[in-house]
């Protein structure tokens, strides 16, 4: 069993592990209010260090402030997803129920979703159902009053009680005809930045986007490390996005980067400057708390390119 240590303790293992600790008082403070494991395990590691002993004058503050520029970033990240998931919920909704206007329930229906993934379809039907049952009986909910004043639930109203991850598998089984219309939708975002667009967002691209975008999300939402996190699966290529950027068809995309590009085609182009500019912001202000490394080895973990926040311009919106 690991013995407990005082906040008198920690600061003394950090500086006889090389951690230089400026202003020791405020140290303790710090520590009193945050996980010393988080911080220290969880950043730490991304400092210089030999034989568990920090080196290259590696200051208590660079890791602090290196944890905080992160946390604003993960904020930022999931402002703007939050942003993609209204939009895209409003796209879905109102496709699904204009392609199935004369069905009460429709997605509750197996017929209404991809014949070759009417097995994974029962999973999100079941969801659905499960979602209806628990809120029908709720007074107050909108689910409530639309099966007491109209015995039906319209998709535009259960889609709000979705999180992402139901909506990306609902958005999965449903037929290519309907993923492709939706991929077309999204073109209301994509034409601020692409114009004209000759080689569509196809239903597989689409797909992958949202998925490394539920990916992200779940890191931003549960406050996990953001720095050196992979997606389980990798954006497609897209011709009239990637190249812009230097991608080729080679190159996987799964880094926190992908996912930053990709947002472009699922948020307004002022909803977009707003999250580049943040991070861009973000990025400048910690290269000039780093000393004992560069923010090209967090861009490496990040999946970001060789000194982006010196190469990157302020996106001004009109």
């Amino acid at each position: 069993m690991k013995p407990f240590k005082s906040i008198d303790e920690q600061v003394n293992i950090l500086t006889s592990r090389g951690l230089i600790v400026d202003d020791e008082q405020r140290a303790k403070d710090y520590l009193l209010t945050q996980n010393y494991y988080n911080i220290i395990n969880g950043y730490g590691c991304f400092f210089p260090r030999t034989n568990n002993t920090f080196s290259n004058n590696t200051h208590l503050s660079e890791i602090t402030d290196l944890y905080t520029i992160e946390f604003d970033l993960k904020r930022a990240l999931f402002q703007a997803i939050i942003h993609a998931e209204t939009h895209l919920k409003a796209i879905v909704s109102h496709r699904f129920s204009e392609a199935y206007s004369n069905m009460q329930y429709a997605y509750l229906d197996i017929n209404c979703y991809a014949p070759n993934r009417k097995i994974e379809a029962v999973s999100t039907i079941s969801k659905l159902s499960q979602i209806i049952l628990k809120h029908s009986k709720r007074k107050g909910t909108s689910i409530f009053h639309y099966i007491n004043q109209h015995q039906d639930v319209p998709l535009w109203v259960l889609i709000n009680y979705l999180d992402f991850g139901d909506l990306r598998y609902f958005i999965l089984n449903l037929g290519k005809s309907l993923q492709s219309t939706i991929a077309k939708d999204l073109y209301t975002f994509i034409h601020c930045y692409v114009n004209p667009i000759t080689d569509p967002l196809t239903p597989e691209a689409l797909i992958s986007f949202i998925a490394t975008i539920n990916d992200i999300r779940n890191v931003c939402a549960h406050t996990n490390r953001l720095i050196d996190f992979k997606c389980k699966n990798a954006c497609k290529f897209w011709s009239h996005l990637h190249p812009r950027y230097n991608i080729t068809p080679s190159d996987r995309q799964d880094t926190v980067y992908s996912v930053f590009l990709i947002l472009q085609c699922f948020i307004s182009e002022r909803e977009y400057a707003a999250l580049h500019n943040k991070v861009l912001k973000l990025f400048r202000r910690l290269n000039n708390k780093l000393i004992s490394i560069s923010i090209n080895d967090i861009y490496k973990k990040l999946g970001f390119p060789i000194d982006w926040h010196i190469n990157t311009h302020k996106i001004k919106t009109r």
